[in-house]
């Protein structure tokens, strides 16, 4: 069960994720292009992925995606999340040292926290920080934080009352938009 206007959610993130992938490839030099994934992601059994794509000398964009699936015990858990960014690196070698972000995020999302299910979305963003720690030529180590304001848009209910029919709770919340340790492969 999704929310009533979550169809029109889901096209709004398909969307932003088809413009990203389009788009990044032809503003980005030729020179790096990097390859990612979130290790304390996969630690909470969610596969994700991301690409950054060099613009100039201290901008790159960088565009991760991530999905949830655990039905084990009594964790019940799905979810679906893109955070585009726009980083500035204050090294003149790009994807290497100090950086920071302004980054986006939406996420779909069904779980149960206390006996309560929450089915809904947000999207939102915020600013993040972090270092990339230059491993070899082609393989770095990146650890991010970032915080930000989302706009929730959910359905909440305890398990023993029936679901409601529409959205029992909007509001602006603060939250994490981003952390992670990612292992990067620069490809070019």
């Amino acid at each position: 069960m999704t929310l009533k206007h979550s169809g029109k959610s889901k096209k709004w993130h398909i969307l932003a994720a088809a413009i990203a992938l389009t788009c990044s490839p032809l503003l980005a030099e030729a020179q790096r292009v990097a390859l990612k994934t979130n290790a304390l992601y996969w630690a909470a059994a969610t596969p994700n992925i991301g690409a950054e794509f060099r613009i100039n000398r201290h901008i790159t964009f960088n565009f991760e995606a991530a999905y949830n699936r655990i039905k084990v015990f009594n964790i019940d858990t799905r979810g679906a999340a893109i955070t585009p960014e726009v980083r500035y690196w204050f090294s003149a070698r790009p994807q290497a040292g100090h950086f920071l972000g302004i980054a986006g995020i939406g996420c779909d999302y069904n779980f149960v926290h206390n006996g309560k299910r929450h089915i809904g979305d947000l999207y939102g963003g915020g600013l993040t920080y972090g270092y990339s720690f230059v491993l070899s030529k082609r393989w770095s180590l990146e650890a991010t934080i970032g915080a930000g304001m989302a706009h929730c848009h959910e359905m909440s209910w305890n398990k023993e009352v029936p679901q409601p029919n529409s959205a029992n709770v909007k509001e602006w919340k603060p939250i994490p938009v981003k952390a992670g340790i990612s292992f990067v492969y620069l490809l070019r």
